[in-house]
């Protein structure tokens, strides 16, 4: 499974956002459990922001099953992979 959020905008309205995006999408575990905390991490991130601050958040991420060294998949296991970039927009004009 996958999947993905690119965002931009004013910092309170991008914080509520993501949130929404990432609940769209169900995964397994453990990979659910690691969405919703880079829902957690970008809202604290975010939290700290001037309200008036523009921000652009990438946030992907994708699960798959565990391989042994011998290329057979290890039964119970899985890798993950993660991808967060929380960017602040400078210069934004309205």
């Amino acid at each position: 499974m996958s999947w993905s959020c690119h965002l931009i905008g004013k910092a309170p309205r991008v914080a509520e956002a993501v949130v929404e995006a990432l609940a769209k999408v169900k995964c397994s575990e453990p990979e659910e459990s690691i969405k919703t905390k880079v829902g957690e991490i970008v809202a604290a991130s975010i939290a700290a922001m001037p309200e008036a601050a523009a921000v652009k958040i990438e946030a992907m991420g994708s699960q798959s099953q565990a391989y042994d060294s011998a290329g057979k998949t290890v039964p119970g296991k899985v890798t993950n992979s993660l991808t967060l970039k929380i960017e602040p927009i400078w210069g934004f004009v309205e």
